[in-house]
């Protein structure tokens, strides 16, 4: 006769998970997304830093190099530290032949919370650089100017210095023709 036994007995793999099988699996899910939720958090963190790091060298070199430009090519140039504020005379050209003063200023006209580096050409202002937030302009010696200046983008400050020399009153001697 034949046993019917075989089939009473079920074995382990046709019966599913218990219940504290599948809150293990759960649990260790559960650390793994902990993690790495936390490190992407960093990654996304540190992203976001070196972003504002690199917006904010953007903006102090457009404006070091917009100044340095308008400082080599000025007829005449001044800082008034009481206002911040750099007045320029350019030097006439073909394209200019009666220049008028201009002047840089940070403000923020804009009223948006950002202080912007400012152009200011027969009255209209015009921005040049952003979340300028500091700069002056010194002259080191007749015709030779140090400009600093300063941005900063949430957090993130950066500096920059250079030495310019005004054209107009560069000690380069020019030589004769040889005949």
């Amino acid at each position: 006769m034949p046993s019917n036994s075989c089939n009473k007995h079920v074995s382990y793999s046709e019966r599913g998970l218990t219940l504290m099988e599948v809150l293990v699996a759960l649990l260790i899910i559960g650390i793994f997304l902990i993690i790495s939720m936390g490190f992407f958090i960093g990654q996304w963190r540190g992203g976001r830093s070196l972003k504002n790091q690199l917006e904010a060298h953007y903006f102090v070199m457009t404006a070091g190099k917009t100044v340095s430009d308008v400082i080599r090519m000025a007829e005449t140039v001044e800082w008034v530290p009481e206002l911040e504020t750099l007045k320029i005379l350019p030097l006439s050209d073909d394209t200019n032949l009666t220049p008028s003063l201009d002047s840089y200023f940070v403000d923020d006209l804009d009223h948006n919370g950002t202080r912007d580096l400012y152009w200011r050409h027969l009255g209209a202002s015009q921005p040049v650089a952003s979340y300028v937030t500091g700069w002056k302009c010194v002259e080191v010696e007749p015709g030779l100017w140090e400009i600093f200046l300063q941005a900063s983008v949430e957090g993130q400050a950066v500096i920059w210095r250079s030495m310019i020399r005004q054209r107009s009153n560069s000690t380069i001697t020019r030589l004769a023709p040889l005949t």
